[in-house]
């Protein structure tokens, strides 16, 4: 195989393998991320989380003092206070009439956030 021919194999089975991944939408968190505890939910205010969901709706998540918690879509802004409930982290919003609760994990800087609608886990970087 000639030295171009194998660049244009390379550069179709690079676009083949990220274009079957491209659309999948991951519903397992890492294997050694670690469930929300009370102190890594204190530890997180003061930081930005920003990440983008599978249909390619950004969304950011502000966490403040006192458990304050924004979330920031494209739909609009959410905010309010969290809370752990086992391993949940809950979401305990002004303008929302129920409390949700959604699995979350923490691995260095990076949140993986487990959707209820549709199991996706959204990861989340910090900014």
């Amino acid at each position: 195989m000639k030295k171009s021919e194998s660049r244009v194999y390379l550069a179709a089975l690079f676009l083949f393998v990220t274009g079957a991944a491209f659309g999948q939408t991951p519903t397992e968190f890492p294997a050694d991320a670690a469930a929300v505890t009370e102190d890594s939910v204190r530890a997180l205010a003061g930081k930005r989380f920003v990440g983008k969901r599978a249909d390619g709706k950004i969304w950011t998540m502000d966490f403040g003092a006192d458990n304050y918690y924004k979330l920031t879509a494209d739909s609009g802004v959410l905010d309010g206070k969290v809370r752990v409930d086992g391993n949940k982290l809950c979401q305990d919003m002004r303008k929302s009439m129920e409390s949700s609760c959604n699995d979350v994990r923490l691995k260095d800087n990076t949140l993986y956030y487990k959707r209820n609608s549709n199991g996706e886990v959204v990861t989340l970087i910090a900014q």
